[in-house]
């Protein structure tokens, strides 16, 4: 005793499981992208971070190198310090911005990468009778210098400028 009117119940079934595992595999692979997408971007970040963290250690030091130069000269009217510094253009595949900013003998280096949000402070610290002018710089190469003219009062100072 079969019913031969609803014959086409079958036909239905197997183009609605078709339909549904076609939207749970949408679903599925679209959270993954999703997810994936986002902890690519986080990576790119803090790998960022770590390579502007570098960069502003290098500068740092040879911030240092030149203030101790400066410091520990008798004259430095006459004094010649250049010290070049080549730096890579970009991190992360995106370039970035350096601040130096001095306060007495103390002060940062803060770099930003231009396309992550990745910000990154390096402290420095510099003689006390030695200057260090604020200055913003693309990254790239980069020369820390003893300008015997520079400073607030005339007496010289460190200065980063681009090469």
């Amino acid at each position: 005793m079969r019913d031969r009117s609803g014959g086409s119940d079958r036909a239905v079934s197997v183009t609605v499981g078709y339909v549904m595992t076609l939207a749970v595999s949408t679903l599925l692979l679209s959270g993954l992208f999703v997810a994936g997408g986002s902890f690519v971007e986080s990576e790119r970040e803090r790998a960022a971070q770590g390579e502007l963290t570098v960069v502003g250690e290098r500068i740092a030091a040879d911030l240092g190198t030149v203030d101790r130069l400066a410091a520990n000269t008798a004259s430095r009217e006459d004094l010649t310090v250049e010290r070049s510094l080549t730096l890579p253009d970009r991190v992360s595949g995106t370039g970035y911005r350096i601040r130096v900013r001095a306060g007495d003998a103390t002060g940062t280096i803060a770099l930003e990468s231009d396309r992550t949000d990745a910000t990154v402070e390096v402290p420095f610290r510099t003689s006390e009778d030695v200057a260090v002018e604020n200055a913003t710089v693309d990254g790239g190469s980069l020369e820390i210098r003893w300008d015997s003219d520079g400073g607030d009062d005339g007496n010289g100072a460190v200065v980063v400028s681009e090469r």
